[in-house]
């Protein structure tokens, strides 16, 4: 959405004039952890029967004092507009964008079993490696249905070294095969 693009990028150039990027990258994760993990509250904010003014004040009452005043401004300049509504948009785009200045990758690691901390370390630094980032977010799922290796995931690539994906490769190969016929 470019409105919560062009958001973002002017909350972050305010935050670095006022030096609380960190602080506003950090609470801005924080607001889209709870956005969506609380899908009440997105259809709150998103709801056109509910007034803007009601809204700010409740949001107020949430958040007001635990988040850094810049985004409580942000929210204030929302409801004064209506667009409230975008709010989830926006924290996102500014977590995105602060990624994309920082050069920091999200990669996705999906297994059939939990990787202890040495080895997410040392994928982390080759995925770093390969991606010429200067920090990996890795966030770790897990599938049973892979039975065994893993897949890796980032924004425009994915590589899958999971056996589950091994057997369907031998599977296509066989039934391709048509010397059974």
């Amino acid at each position: 959405m470019i409105a919560a693009q062009r958001y973002a990028q002017a909350i972050l150039k305010i935050s670095a004039q006022h030096k609380c990027v960190e602080e506003v990258y950090t609470n801005s994760v924080e607001l889209s952890n709870i956005i969506k993990s609380n899908r009440d509250l997105y259809n709150f904010l998103s709801s056109p029967l509910i007034k803007s003014d009601k809204k700010k004040k409740i949001l107020h009452t949430f958040f007001g004092g635990k988040i850094n005043k810049i985004l409580m401004e942000l929210i204030d300049i929302l409801c004064i507009r209506r667009r409230e509504g975008i709010l989830f948009d926006i924290v996102n785009a500014i977590v995105a964008e602060y990624k994309k200045q920082h050069n920091i990758v999200t990669a996705t690691l999906v297994s059939s079993y939990q990787f202890d901390e040495e080895s997410k370390k040392v994928l982390s630094e080759k995925i770093k490696s390969i991606k010429k980032a200067s920090k990996i977010d890795l966030i770790e799922k897990i599938d049973q249905s892979l039975i065994g290796g893993f897949i890796i995931k980032t924004d425009e690539e994915q590589i899958d070294a999971s056996i589950k994906n091994k057997l369907n490769q031998l599977y296509n190969q066989f039934t391709n095969q048509s010397s059974l016929n």
